[in-house]
């Protein structure tokens, strides 16, 4: 990894460690090790963290073991790439594949798919929700990229008509006491907001198309909350109606009717405002083309 930076006059006389932290989001451990392992050069010359610099120095920081040249990822088939780039790659994730070895899933992960270097997922979705996953090439863009908010929607499928048009479900959630995957609502819980806008109603089927923005990001927190308004996403197994049965449209399905849509972030290079989307996979269109 390399980071360019050219000293402004603000910089003027400061110590090139709080240059890097302050204007690149450079962490204090990342820092470190560019000190201890890495290369640092003012000018084209070795620099010490420690020393001051000048308007108009230009600053490289290396971690150890930079190169030149941006290995590639490889291209999964049947995954498709929305965004890349020296620092992010934004993936549009099929449903059925897990994000990053657990120790439930050790191998045949996304990240085991792209490459056999280490990755930093930035953004996580269940094994059986699709759409947008981001992932850092490197340490620096996933702590960078994690200082700034990020807007997150989701396209849902649920059972009913949710409580109004719009609102918010401002729920607490922790992890429910007899189970090591179930989540639960929780006075007790951390704190959980998740703000939705129904979008359709299907009266013949007596379900919704409803886009949900998570405010806090919990496990399972869509699922939780929508089985907490008491409408469960359609295909939900986990998290769904009371009496634990399943309606023809959630066999058919197979999985929770849950897309993560759109994402939007702050560059951790160029500071600049981002906004991507993924389209709904087949098993979502198909069900909404039977519904229309």
């Amino acid at each position: 990894m390399e980071i360019v930076y050219l000293v402004t006059d603000a910089d003027h006389g400061l110590r090139a460690v709080d240059v890097l932290i302050s204007r690149t989001g450079m962490s204090r451990l990342m820092c470190k090790r560019i000190r201890l392992y890495g290369q640092l050069l003012k000018n084209g010359q070795p620099w010490r963290m420690i020393d001051p610099v000048e308007c108009g120095d230009q600053l490289v920081a290396r971690t150890a073991g930079h190169t030149e040249q941006v290995v590639p990822l490889r291209q999964p088939p049947g995954i498709d790439l929305i965004f890349q780039d020296d620092w992010l790659v934004i993936l549009n994730k099929p449903a059925g594949l897990v994000v990053h070895p657990t120790y439930r899933h050790e191998t045949g992960t996304l990240t085991d798919l792209l490459s056999d270097q280490p990755l930093h997922p930035v953004s996580r979705l269940d094994r059986d929700t699709s759409g947008l996953v981001m992932i850092a090439k490197n340490g620096h863009a996933h702590y960078v990229v994690m200082q700034h908010p990020m807007k997150k929607t989701y396209l849902a499928l649920v059972h009913g008509r949710m409580p109004q048009q719009q609102g918010l479900i401002d729920a607490p959630i922790s992890r429910d006491p007899d189970s090591i995957i179930k989540r639960r609502v929780d006075s007790a819980g951390a704190t959980a907001q998740t703000r939705y806008r129904q979008l359709h109603h299907f009266p013949a089927a007596d379900v919704s198309t409803v886009e949900f923005e998570l405010l806090t990001g919990r496990t399972h927190q869509i699922r939780v909350h929508s089985q907490y308004v008491g409408h469960p996403l359609v295909g939900e197994t986990l998290y769904g109606q009371p009496s634990g049965e399943l309606s023809p449209l959630d066999c058919q399905l197979g999985r929770q009717a849950l897309h993560a849509r759109s994402l939007g972030f702050i560059h951790p290079q160029t500071g600049e405002s981002l906004l991507v989307h993924a389209p709904l996979p087949p098993d979502l269109r198909l069900i909404l083309h039977q519904l229309t």
